[in-house]
């Protein structure tokens, strides 16, 4: 199952209970978070973590270098002065970005929050609570405000694919963008892209505000389960331990897929094309496990708040408060 379709089977009850068998399973301990996340519903296990895809930065690096930066950001804070440096060298374009960042771009948004401690929302009591405006969770949107205001020129009521990023990036006017793996190979496309910049393309894992961490970065993939009706429960388990084993997933990986497992994920590490994906997904948020979870994002309800934020149209804080109760609410709903 793709693993953002997870929670609605598991909250349907159609997933068999695996949570006594997690220790049985190869990599249970070391399972990328993102991905342990969406395999988890109240608590309780129902699936088995498989692939992962995620993001980072996606540079050019002939522009880094023109800039006087050396080698990429080991903090946060490196990143906001490589931007200003970019800013200062190529922003008399006023097409250019140090990092293209839409204003609906709510995956990267969201990466910020979880950085600084926050989340989207939490369980309190057998209910779901909206926490955007959490102390801090408005740290993060607040540091997400002023980064995004000095390094991003892209317009701030559009999101990452209309146009798409990494179309935009190839077109010469950012310097990067926090993108998925595949998009490296999308801005190079021959018909679309840019192949002229093959040899100018490097990617780096989205510095944290702590040094020696990255910014997590949501986690695309896939995940395997045992249906609850199955009369081969036991069978069924044993087939997906082995295709989860070690063995398993790293032939995954050196395919250049993400395996599920932290350990594994420095397979790649002499790829440039690979490896800052896969270090990425060390650290890595997942949405809210709830059901409603989907008509938090048909309403729009994260992109709104930002576009709020980055246009001034509220305040940090209300603008959060009113996605937090927009978010409860939905939550909350009953089917």
């Amino acid at each position: 199952m793709g693993n953002t379709e997870m929670v609605k089977y598991m909250a349907a009850g159609a997933f068999a209970d695996i949570t006594s068998k997690k220790s049985s399973i190869p990599n249970s301990s070391t399972w990328l978070k993102g991905l342990a996340a969406s395999s988890t519903y109240n608590g309780k296990l129902y699936g088995v973590p498989y692939y992962a895809g995620a993001r980072a930065m996606i540079y050019r690096t002939d522009l880094y270098e023109q800039a006087g930066i050396a080698s990429p950001p080991k903090t946060l804070d490196e990143l906001v002065g490589d931007n200003q440096k970019l800013m200062s060298k190529f922003g008399s374009d006023k097409n250019f970005s140090a990092v293209y960042f839409p204003g609906k771009n709510w995956y990267a948004a969201m990466a910020f929050v979880y950085d600084f401690g926050g989340k989207i929302a939490k369980t309190h009591g057998g209910k779901w609570v909206g926490s955007l405006d959490d102390p801090k969770a408005l740290v993060a949107l607040q540091k997400l405000k002023s980064f995004v205001l000095a390094s991003s020129r892209a317009s701030k009521t559009i999101d990452e694919a209309h146009p798409q990023q990494a179309l935009v990036f190839a077109k010469g006017s950012v310097a990067g963008f926090p993108g998925n793996g595949w998009e490296w190979g999308y801005a190079l496309d021959k018909k679309l892209g840019n192949p002229k910049l093959a040899k100018k393309i490097g990617a780096y894992p989205m510095p944290s505000h702590v040094a020696g961490q990255y910014m997590p970065s949501f986690l695309g993939g896939s995940d395997l389960a045992v249906t609850g009706s199955s009369k081969n429960k036991d069978l069924a388990l044993d087939w997906i331990k082995a295709f989860t084993s070690t063995a398993s997933e790293t032939a995954l990986a050196k395919k250049g897929n993400i395996p599920n497992t932290t350990t594994l994920v420095g397979i790649n590490k002499a790829n440039p094309q690979l490896a800052p994906f896969a270090e990425a997904a060390k650290f890595s948020w997942f949405v809210p496990a709830s059901p409603n979870w989907a008509n938090v994002e048909s309403s729009n309800v994260l992109q709104n708040m930002l576009v709020s934020i980055f246009t001034g149209k509220k305040s940090v804080k209300d603008a959060a408060t009113d996605a937090s109760n927009q978010i409860t609410k939905i939550l909350n709903q009953s089917s």
